[in-house]
């Protein structure tokens, strides 16, 4: 302490130094393992898969909660989601399923390499099939592109995550 017991202004540098207590979600989705590396921990299996399972779940609760308005953020036109709704609620369930297996799988004892392939082939397919309606002019708009951009990066991350899981049987 200064002089009066006036504390002095701390310096910027020891603002940024000092450890950052983690959130309570941020522990419960991304528990430390001790290796001392951020990506090293994000990339294990078992994390990806409460990550990916945790956000798959999410995502496909979404869909079933609104289908049609899912279905336009894509491009669509109000009749065609509207017609389409029950394809998105099928494609919600797959999601939810798949997530919730992939999250559970990311337990000690849980086994997330298949779980995580599965998420990956489902993903890869999902990419290629709004490839394909973009082509055709049945989608359209950035949030559709920015899907299919979005479903190969997981795929490919989960990909290797299912692989390295499979590898070391966990």
């Amino acid at each position: 302490m200064a002089q009066g017991g006036v504390r002095p202004p701390e310096r910027q540098t020891d603002v940024l130094l000092r450890p950052r207590r983690r959130s309570a979600v941020a522990e419960v989705l991304l528990p430390s393992t001790g290796s001392g590396s951020c990506m090293r921990d994000l990339l294990e299996p078992r994390t990806l898969a409460r990550l990916i399972g945790t956000g798959r779940v999410l995502l496909g609760g979404a869909f079933l909660a609104a289908p049609v308005a899912s279905t336009r953020a894509l491009g669509l036109d109000s009749a065609t989601a509207k017609r389409v709704s029950f394809l998105a609620r099928m494609m919600a369930a797959r999601d939810v399923a798949i997530g919730a297996g992939t999250a559970a799988a990311s337990r000690p004892g849980g086994r997330p390499g298949g779980w995580l392939l599965a998420g990956a082939f489902a993903d890869a397919a999902d990419a290629v099939v709004i490839v394909g309606a973009l082509k055709n002019k049945r989608a359209n708009g950035p949030i559709a592109a920015g899907v299919v951009g979005g479903a190969v990066a997981l795929a490919a991350v989960a990909a290797v995550g299912g692989l390295s899981g499979l590898r070391r049987r966990g």
